[in-house]
C-alpha cells in the first residue's frame, strides 16, 4: 500500500489522476491533498480540489499549498483549462471544506512523524515540495520517495525549452531534483506517449453509467475542445501516470539521470538540463510505458468509482 500526500494544482488531468487514486484504494492511501498555484490561481485550485475530491468519495483532508512561486511571476495555462481551471464540470452543493491551517506544515508533520513510509506526490509546479524540504532538515529524508509529473528531455510545452509544471517554478524544481531523495519523474518524454484518443473515449462511453462517468465525459468535453484547438491533438495523460506508476511501477521503464534546471538564462529558464545515464543518480526519468497496461490501470480505477 502506497500512502500519499497528492500535491495538485487541480485542473482536467489533476482531476483524473485524483480520481484514478481514488479508484485505486487498495493499492494507495491518500492521506491528503494540498491545492497549490499552478494552472490557475490558488483559490481556483483549491475549489477544484475540494469538489473532485467530493465527487470521487476521497475523505481525506485537503488543504491549502502556495499560493505563488518561489522567486518568478505566477503563470497560468488557462487556454488548456479554462478560467476556473476545470470547465466544462458543474458541481453541484459541496459539503466538503478545506482543512484549517497550512498544508505545508501539515506535509511536514506528517513525514518527520511517519519516516520512510510516506511518498510525496507532485502533479503541479513543486514549490510547497520544495518549500518543505528547505524548512526542515529531516524532512527529505525521511521520504520514502517523491514522485512528481514535470520535465522534457527535448522540447517543452510551456515553451520551447521548458515543461509547464518546471517552468512554473524552476527555483522549486532545482531543489527538488537535488534534495538527496530518489525522484520518480514523468516528463514530456514519456507522458506525451499516453493519449486519450478516439478508441479509449468511445471505450469510457461503452462503461456502465456512474456519477463518476457523467463527470468525466463533462470534464473531456472542454479539454478535448481545447487539446484540439490549442495543440491539434486529443488530450495527454500527464499527471495521471504518476498515479498508474504507484499502482503498477512495471507500466513504465526508466533512466537514472542527474537533473538540473536552469533558473539564470531568460532564453531557457524552466529547461531541465539531464546528464549521461548514471547507475548512481537519484532522478529515474520515465522514457516509455506499456500502453495498455496503463489502460488498464484507467479502467481498474474507473470501475471502482461510483
Amino acid at each position: 500500500m502506497e500512502k500519499i500526500i497528492f500535491d495538485v494544482d487541480t485542473g482536467h488531468d489533476d482531476a483524473i489522476a485524483i480520481a484514478m487514486a481514488a479508484g485505486l484504494k487498495d493499492e494507495i492511501e491518500v492521506l491528503g491533498l494540498i491545492a497549490t498555484n499552478g494552472n490557475v490561481s490558488l483559490d481556483r485550485t483549491l475549489e477544484n480540489t475540494l469538489n473532485v475530491a467530493e465527487a470521487v468519495g476521497l475523505e481525506c483532508p485537503v488543504f491549502y499549498g502556495s499560493d505563488k512561486p518561489l522567486l518568478r511571476d505566477r503563470v497560468a495555462a488557462g487556454d488548456f483549462h479554462g478560467k476556473s481551471g476545470l470547465d466544462g464540470v458543474t458541481f453541484g452543493p459541496r459539503k466538503k471544506q478545506e482543512c484549517k491551517g497550512n498544508g505545508i506544515l501539515w506535509a511536514i508533520n506528517s513525514v518527520l512523524n511517519n519516516p520512510g513510509e510516506i511518498t510525496f506526490v507532485s502533479v503541479g509546479p513543486y514549490t510547497d515540495l520544495a518549500i518543505c524540504i528547505k524548512a526542515h532538515p529531516d524532512f527529505a529524508k525521511s521520504l520514502k520517495r517523491i514522485v512528481v509529473m514535470g520535465g522534457s528531455m527535448g522540447r517543452g510545452n510551456a515553451t520551447d525549452s521548458a515543461e509547464f509544471n518546471i517552468w512554473g517554478d524552476p527555483e522549486a524544481a532545482e531543489i527538488v531534483f537535488n534534495s538527496g531523495v530518489e525522484v520518480v519523474a514523468m516528463p514530456l518524454d514519456v507522458t506525451l506517449k499516453v493519449v486519450l484518443d478516439e478508441k479509449i473515449l468511445e471505450q469510457i462511453r461503452c462503461e456502465k453509467e456512474s456519477e463518476y462517468k457523467k463527470l468525466l465525459l463533462s470534464q473531456l468535453t472542454f479539454y478535448i475542445k481545447a487539446n484540439l484547438e490549442n495543440n491539434n491533438s486529443m488530450p495527454h495523460m500527464h499527471d495521471p501516470c504518476t498515479i498508474a506508476y504507484l499502482a503498477k511501477p512495471s507500466i513504465f521503464k526508466f533512466e537514472r539521470r542527474n537533473v538540473h534546471v536552469e533558473t539564470k538564462s531568460q532564453l531557457t529558464y524552466g529547461r531541465t538540463v539531464t546528464s549521461e545515464i548514471d547507475d548512481n543518480a537519484k532522478v529515474l526519468l520515465g522514457v516509455d510505458v506499456d500502453l495498455n497496461e496503463f489502460w488498464n490501470v484507467f479502467f481498474k480505477s474507473f470501475r471502482n468509482l461510483k
